[in-house]
Parts: C-alpha cells; sequence; structure tokens
C-alpha cells in the first residue's frame, strides 16, 4: 500500500494552494482509512498527519480511540505519537480518558527512562480528577527516582496533579520541602518554582519553609532560582513582619552587586511591598558610602527608565508607583523622567505614567502636567465638538515642538476664553495615536480632576484657571465623562466665591454654543455638563450685568429632548435669571423698557406653551399665545418639571397683567420677584454637619411622641374572601342619578362624601342604623373580634351609610428568622475550607526559632 507521510501531506499543502480545502478533505479520507489498519506503523503515521492537520484548526476528536491506541504502542517513537495527539486534542470531557489509567501507570513504571517521560509530560496535560486521584501515589513514588531529569518531572507533574487532587498535598508538602536538598541544582528550582505556584493562594502555609529558602538565597548563584525564591519572600514578608530585618542583608547586597535586571526588580519588589525599605539599617553602595535603602532601591530604578527595552519601563513605573506609597519623597526626584513617559508610543506605560504622576504632583508641578495631559486630549482624533470658530495653529506650540493649547499670563487656556478649538489635522503623528484610546482619554481625565480638587484643593493656586480647563474637557474628552465634569464645576464654584463671577461667565459661553446645545438628547454626556452650567447660570446670575439673553440661552430649543429632571433644572434657572432681569430692568423704567418687559415675557410665555405641549405630548399646534387649556397640559407632564413649569407659567401670567398698560413707575411686582430666590444665601453643606449640632436642653430624642404605633410588619393577614354580589335591581328615580357617579367611583383617585360616594351594592337597602360595628382592637396583634366583656353598640349619624363587614379570620403570625452571624474569616458570609494542610501554632513558633538562628549576613553573590 503507498504510503503518504507527514512530509508529503505538508509538500502536497504547499503545491495545492488554491484548492488547499479540496486538497485537505481526500487526505482527511484517506487518513480514516489508515487508522482502521492494524498496522501500528502506518496508524502512526496516519495519527502523526492527523495532529498537523489538527493545528490547523480541523478536528481530530472523531479519532480518539486510535489516538490510545497508538499510545500503548512498545515503540517509543509511536508512543511519542500518541502522546502528543492526547496533549493536543484531549480534554476534560473527553470519554476515553478512562482507558488511559493502566496505560499511563504502567509507562510511569517503564525501566525506559524517555517513557517515564513523556508519560509525566502527557499525565501533566490531560489529567482530570479521576486521573490525578489514580495516578497520585505512583508518580509520588516517581520523586526518589535516581535520575534528577525525572525527579524534577515529577515535582511538575506532581503540582498539576494537585491541582485537580487538592487532599494530596498533605503528602506533596513534606516531599517538596525534602526536594529542596536535592544535590542537583536544577531538581531545587522546580521544587522553588513549585512552591512559590502554590504559594499564590495561600502563603501562610509555606512558612515553615523559609528557613530553607532563606539558606538557599545566600548560596545560591542560579538567578532563576533566586528570582523565584525572592518573589517568594515578598508574599511571606507581609504575613511575618520579622522576616524584613531578616532580609534586609541578602537583598540589599543582591540589589548593589546584581547585573540582572530582571532579579533587580524582583528584589526592589519585595523590598517596598515587604516593607524592608523601612528598616532603619544602612547599606554600602557600590562607591563605598552608607546610604538609605529606600534611596538606593529609587536610584537603581533610573536604570529602569534609562533602559530602551519597553518591557523594563514597565515594571520601572510599576515599582515606582508602590514605592510612592511608602516614600513619596524619595519619588518626587523622578517627576520629569515619568513626565516624559506620558509621550511613551505605548499605551500601557502611558497609564502607568498616569497613575504615578497624579500622585506626585504639587502646587509647583500641578499646571505643567495638566497642560501636557490636556496637550495629548486636543491633539487626538476624538475630540466630541468644534466650536465655530478656529484660530490660526501657529498660537500652538510647545517646548518639544508639538501643538498645543495657548495659556495667557494668568494660566487661563485660551480656547475657553475665545470660544475656539484647534483642529487634530495640525498635529503630524506618526502611527497609531495612543491618546485616541477611550480608556487612556479616560484615565487622563480622571487624573485631571484628582490632580486639581485633591485635598480640597490644596494644590490649587488658580481656581479661574481650573474652570476654563473643566470646560476644555467638555469639548476635548471624547468619552461619557460629563457627569464628573460637571459636579467638579459645581463643587469648586459654590465652594470658592472668587471664582463665582468667572465660573458663571464660562457656563454663559458653553450654553451659548449652538453645536453643543442644539444637538444635546437626555442620553448625551454634555447634558449632564448643561445641565450644570444652566444651575450655576441661575444660581449666580447676579454676579453679572443682568441680560434677557440669559432667559434665551437657559429655554434652549433642544430642551424638549431632555428628561424631566433636567428640563425642571433648566426651567428653574431661567426662573431665576428671568426675575433678576425683571428687577435690573425695573430700575431704568420707561417706555422702551417697559415694551422690553411686555416683549420678553410674551416670548418667554411663547417658549412655556410650548414646552407644555411637548411635556404632555399633545400634537395639537397654537398660534403663538399660551392657551387656556395649559393647566391640563402641565397636569399631564413628569412631576419633576410639572411643579417648575406651573410656577414660572404663573409668574409671567402675573408680570403679564401687571405690566398690561404702560405706566411711569415700575410695578412693584417687577422688584419683589427676585426676592423669593434670594433672601437666603446657598452655601454648602457639609454631609457630617447635622452631627454637629448640639440637641437642645429639655429634647429627648429616644422618647416617643404620643402613643406607640403597634408594629404589624411580621403579621401577615389572611386575603378576605370576595364579597358576593348582590342581584341586580330595578333602580328606582331616585337611583337613577347615581349613573352620573359612578364614572366618579370607578376613579381611584376620587375621594369623595355623604351618600353621593354610596357603593352600588348598596343602593335602596333598608335602613342600617340597627346593624351593629365591631370595634377594632389595636393591641399586640390585630383582630376584628371585640374583646371580652364589651358589648356591641350603635353608632351615631355619621356611621349611618358605613358598610357592613364579616369578622375576619384570627391572623397569621410568621416567623421570620434574622441574619445570623457570619464566620469573620469568610467573605460574604461564607466559611473558606482550604485543602492545604494547615500551620499550627507550634509548628510556626518551631519553625520562625530554627529561621532566627540563622546568621543575617549574606554569603553568595550573583
Amino acid at each position: 500500500m503507498f504510503e503518504k507521510s507527514l512530509t508529503d501531506l505538508i509538500q502536497g499543502l504547499r503545491a495545492n494552494k488554491r484548492n488547499e480545502g479540496e486538497y485537505i478533505q481526500t487526505s482527511l479520507a484517506e487518513i480514516q482509512n489508515e487508522v482502521q489498519l492494524s498496522d501500528m506503523h502506518y496508524k502512526s503515521a496516519a495519527i502523526d498527519k492527523l495532529n498537523y492537520l489538527h493545528m490547523l484548526g480541523y478536528d481530530m476528536n472523531w479519532a480518539n480511540f486510535n489516538v490510545v491506541e497508538v499510545m500503548a504502542s512498545s515503540r517509543f517513537s509511536e508512543k511519542r505519537t500518541g502522546y502528543l495527539a492526547a496533549a493536543q486534542s484531549f480534554h476534560q470531557e473527553t470519554d476515553v480518558l478512562m482507558l488511559t489509567t493502566n496505560l499511563i501507570r504502567k509507562d510511569l513504571a517503564s525501566s525506559n527512562v524517555m517513557e517515564v517521560s513523556i508519560a509525566l509530560d502527557g499525565l501533566a496535560q490531560i489529567v482530570t480528577p479521576e486521573l490525578a486521584t489514580d495516578l497520585f501515589d505512583d508518580v509520588m513514588a516517581i520523586v526518589n527516582h535516581s535520575r534528577p531529569y525525572i525527579r524534577k518531572k515529577a515535582l511538575v507533574c506532581l503540582y498539576k496533579l494537585v491541582l485537580k487532587h487538592p487532599e494530596g498535598l498533605h503528602d506533596f508538602v513534606p516531599r517538596l520541602k525534602e526536594t529542596l536538598d536535592d544535590p542537583d541544582p536544577s531538581v531545587m528550582s522546580s521544587a522553588v518554582s513549585v512552591i512559590c505556584e502554590l504559594a499564590r493562594t495561600n502563603p501562610r502555609n509555606y512558612l515553615p519553609l523559609a528557613p530553607k529558602l532563606y539558606q538557599l538565597l545566600n548560596s545560591s548563584t542560579n538567578n532563576w532560582m533566586l528570582i523565584k525564591i525572592v518573589k517568594l519572600f515578598s508574599s511571606l514578608t507581609p504575613i511575618e513582619p520579622r522576616l524584613a530585618k531578616k532580609l534586609h542583608g541578602p537583598l540589599s547586597q543582591l540589589v548593589c552587586t546584581t547585573s540582572a535586571m530582571s532579579l533587580l526588580y524582583e528584589c526592589i519588589h519585595t523590598a517596598v511591598v515587604g516593607d524592608i525599605i523601612g528598616v532603619p539599617v544602612p547599606v554600602i553602595d557600590s562607591a563605598g558610602r552608607e546610604i538609605d535603602f529606600a534611596e538606593l532601591c529609587a536610584r537603581k530604578l533610573e536604570l529602569f527608565f534609562e533602559s530602551k527595552d519597553h518591557n523594563l519601563r514597565y515594571v520601572g513605573l510599576v515599582t515606582l508607583a508602590h514605592l510612592q506609597v511608602k516614600r513619596p519623597d524619595l519619588v518626587y526626584q523622578h517627576y520629569d523622567t515619568v513626565l516624559n513617559c506620558l509621550d511613551d508610543p505605548d499605551l500601557s506605560i502611558r497609564m502607568r505614567a498616569i497613575e504615578v504622576i497624579s500622585g506626585m504632583t504639587t502646587r509647583k508641578t500641578l499646571s505643567k502636567t495638566v497642560k501636557r495631559l490636556m496637550s495629548q486630549l486636543i491633539l487626538s482624533e476624538t475630540i466630541s465638538l468644534m466650536p465655530e470658530n478656529t484660530v490660526d495653529s501657529s498660537d500652538y506650540t510647545a517646548d518639544n515642538g508639538a501643538s498645543m493649547p495657548k495659556f495667557d499670563s494668568v494660566g487661563t487656556s485660551l480656547i475657553s476664553a475665545q470660544g475656539s478649538i484647534v483642529s487634530s489635522k495640525i498635529a503630524a503623528n506618526k502611527g497609531p495615536n495612543p491618546a485616541n484610546n477611550p480608556e487612556y482619554r479616560m484615565a487622563a481625565i480622571k487624573a485631571i480632576l484628582d490632580m486639581c480638587s485633591r485635598q480640597s484643593y490644596a494644590n490649587m493656586t488658580n481656581f479661574e484657571w481650573y474652570v476654563a480647563t473643566l470646560v476644555d474637557l467638555v469639548y476635548v474628552s471624547g468619552v461619557d465623562v460629563g457627569q464628573m465634569i460637571g459636579e467638579k464645576l459645581l463643587d469648586v464654584t459654590v465652594r470658592v466665591r472668587q471664582v463665582r463671577e468667572f465660573s458663571v461667565k464660562m457656563v454663559r459661553r458653553l450654553l451659548s454654543d449652538h453645536h453643543l446645545v442644539d444637538y444635546v438628547s437626555a442620553e448625551s454626556s454634555n447634558s449632564k455638563v448643561l445641565c450644570t452650567a444652566a444651575y450655576i447660570l441661575g444660581e449666580y446670575c447676579t454676579l453679572l450685568p443682568a441680560s434677557s439673553d440669559d432667559v434665551e440661552l437657559l429655554l434652549p430649543s433642544s430642551l424638549g429632548r431632555l428628561g424631566g429632571e433636567q428640563q425642571a433644572t433648566f426651567i428653574q434657572a431661567a426662573m431665576k435669571a428671568y426675575t433678576n432681569w425683571l428687577q435690573d430692568a425695573a430700575g431704568y423704567w420707561n417706555g422702551e423698557i417697559w415694551e422690553l418687559v411686555r416683549s420678553v415675557t410674551s416670548s418667554t410665555m411663547v417658549v412655556l406653551s410650548q414646552l407644555a405641549l411637548v411635556g404632555s405630548g399633545s400634537s395639537q399646534t397654537r398660534d403663538g399665545h399660551l392657551s387656556s387649556n395649559t393647566d391640563a397640559l402641565v397636569a399631564a407632564m413628569p412631576l419633576q418639571m410639572s411643579g417648575r413649569l406651573r410656577q414660572f407659567i404663573e409668574i409671567t401670567k402675573a408680570v403679564s397683567m401687571a405690566t398690561s398698560n404702560p405706566s411711569d413707575s415700575a410695578p412693584g411686582i417687577c422688584f419683589e420677584l427676585h426676592e423669593l430666590f434670594t433672601t437666603y444665601e446657598l452655601n454648602p453643606v457639609s454631609a457630617a454637619a447635622q452631627g454637629k449640632v448640639p440637641v437642645p436642653e429639655g429634647l429627648d430624642l429616644d422618647s416617643l411622641i404620643g402613643e406607640a404605633i403597634p408594629d404589624t410588619t411580621w403579621i401577615v393577614m389572611p386575603p378576605s374572601p370576595q364579597p358576593v354580589a348582590p342581584p341586580r335591581r330595578r333602580l328606582s328615580n331616585q337611583g337613577k342619578g347615581t349613573m352620573a357617579r359612578r364614572d366618579r367611583e370607578n376613579d381611584l383617585y376620587y375621594l369623595g362624601g355623604g351618600s353621593d360616594n354610596m357603593p352600588r351594592d348598596l343602593i335602596d337597602l333598608p335602613d342600617v342604623d340597627d346593624i351593629p360595628v365591631m370595634t377594632l382592637d389595636l393591641g399586640d396583634h390585630i383582630s376584628s373580634k371585640p374583646r371580652k366583656g364589651e358589648k356591641k353598640s350603635k353608632k351615631g349619624k355619621k356611621h349611618r351609610k358605613a358598610r357592613v363587614r364579616s369578622p375576619s379570620p384570627p391572623p397569621v403570625l410568621v416567623d421570620i428568622a434574622d441574619d445570623e452571624d457570619m464566620p469573620g474569616d469568610a467573605p460574604n458570609g461564607k466559611q473558606l475550607l482550604s485543602t492545604e494542610p494547615s500551620l499550627s501554632p507550634r509548628e510556626n513558633d518551631l519553625a520562625w526559632k530554627s529561621f532566627s538562628a540563622q546568621p543575617e549576613g549574606a554569603t553568595g553573590s550573583s
């Protein structure tokens, strides 16, 4: 029979590029015939080809049983093919895995070292909970194999087995501790690697291994094993603080002498995370001078930033972020270096640089940092909108040659001040710009807001610059940060009195920008900023000369597309601006002012009527005058808006009536309306302000006011039986009038009284004066039965029309259990059951005594 080998298959694929799919289907048909042959040579070659096609994306699960047959071959080359195919195609739900237990056990006990090796490799890839339970003891027996090559593979395979069979840790950890004394360095390195991986989940259980690991740290010259040991100590040091003093000497010596950047990073990271830099013991640097360990680590980090490797710069920023928490004074000296990392083409480095730079900002560096981030946002291609007027790009030049916004002498950004923004096309970007990434833009904007407002604006020296920056962020954000910007803008305006006038100027520019206002909707992020701007303009409109244009800005044509609460904010602000302008105009009253007041009031009434139509959902048209049915339209609007709109409508009606005829002096209402909003000044209130208010003398907050109301929360009343409808009766002449009352009775919100509100089923009933009425007892439990010894009483005329109620069944008490106390060590109230060997206090003390007896000095170097 002609055999097509794997080489022939690959050559055929290269020769049939145009009809590759057809060629592969033909080859699969040939493979299906070859795996059915009894000759193991052809079957192994077919599995070899099928394994190659599987890597190209073709399914081979139909040949799982044939793979097991090849795994059982007596030839090593064929067995290796079978194990490779199994490791590549088998998964946890493969049904033929149950057939491999005895096969793998046989290979593990083989005298051929290569067969044992491929069995360990294959088992580590296809292990399931059942295979781990059955073969755990067989692999444990190989840990004492005479060949180091097999011992280190057995340790790694046992790690994969205990992940599926955690109960095996009780036997595996003592054996793992013994392998740390293995004479072969590769076996010790494998044992350290396994311990390091196991300690990720519960490092406390591996604290007794600290003495032996400390010996290896001082004696080993293998950088790879030293990295693993140092990384393991970074997990153990937070658990056992006494390790910090012990590790100070070895780690400081490694930091001074090692030339391996990976080992240097792990040593510095462990020293910072484990607070080893806090040990008050000086170290000797390479120049022979005594220096603080933390300062030594900060100097060594410069090697990472000077490297051209992106990975080293990234891990340097990560370590610098950890050092910033412990010693912020040492991190500040790297300010310029971290600031340059903001322009790195690698997005991950930029993200880490933002995290670090936001924490090291001071009063002197705040403006410089914000300018750098703002320049990146402005020069990106995701500017949310462009104002009408643009300026020449020559006005935007940074020190590094890149285009950026220009700032005036007081630090205010001219983007907002001039109502313009530079186009992103002026930046000659080479390749993709990381600033276009939404995640980076969000991080940059959050960093700007955090740096400026940190510690109640402790680093802020120019609040007008900050307000202008917030307004700039509205244009250049490109992401949904409208709520954050609005909250910061409102917070700084309310807190800082001196900046309120400037804030009103800036929000006027925002509200006058048609690109921003005309296309706003309830879902857009700019709607939240505009609501804040409307609130500021209405609340502090008295700080600037009054203008009727403010009323038009606060009642835009796009207001109907906003939500009810957002519309209420605009209407409330427009009401304040209108009354403020009216009061100012009344001070200069003459014929022209009278006509102007009439005109503005009339136009405002038209806008309000249109809002009423839009808010109520009415499709009717109006002739431009306030409809007489406006009250009904307002009542149909959302509750958040109807109250504000009704107030404004009544104010305009009152002004229109008062100014209906020309007069030599302004009506008194023009002066008095604005006092409705300016009687008391609105000041910021702390969340804990109520707790600082002293309780007046003689007031007992714990005593009840009046009689105690019985608690019926835990009483569930059974449903009352449905009343049986009486037979229909012919209505008398007197009852015919009740037809008009039935519509009112069906209305859930109709509250009536007297005979007009009589239920329909009691019409034409006989006199009910003698019908007894049950007395309700609001004692411990609600009951409709009278107390023992009490008699039924007749009621007077006011109960004449009361309905007869049958006694209700007794209430059913429901026993509802309260929240029980959960174990304190478990999150979410769940007990965490660990299958790893627990460390008793006695074992911990013995391990620490053994560890403390060792010398602290380092005896090895890398």
